[in-house]
């Protein structure tokens, strides 16, 4: 005869939100160039990160005075988000 474990489950609404507590990391920005080169390789080059959207901007017309032909970039934010628990459910 096997003998019977008894186990307690507790279950919780959570959420996920933009952490915007005081002690989050920032949310922080780059530029990349997606501009094939001659051998079909993507350029990679890419902006340094930035709490400030602008100086990704400024990077790739910095890169495109360099690079005339590298008309192609996406934006990467990295935005801090937090598991938030309600209560029960």
């Amino acid at each position: 005869m096997s003998a019977l474990t008894r186990r307690n489950f507790a279950f919780f609404k959570w959420t996920l939100r933009p952490d915007r507590d005081d002690d989050a990391p920032p949310t922080t920005y780059v530029l990349r160039c997606l501009t094939l080169t001659g051998d079909d390789t993507a350029c990679a080059a890419k902006s340094p990160s930035s709490e400030n959207p602008g100086e990704p901007q400024k990077w790739a017309f910095d890169h495109l005075r360099e690079h005339p032909e590298h008309t192609s970039y996406a934006e990467v934010i990295e935005r801090p988000w937090v598991m938030w628990r309600e209560g029960p459910a």
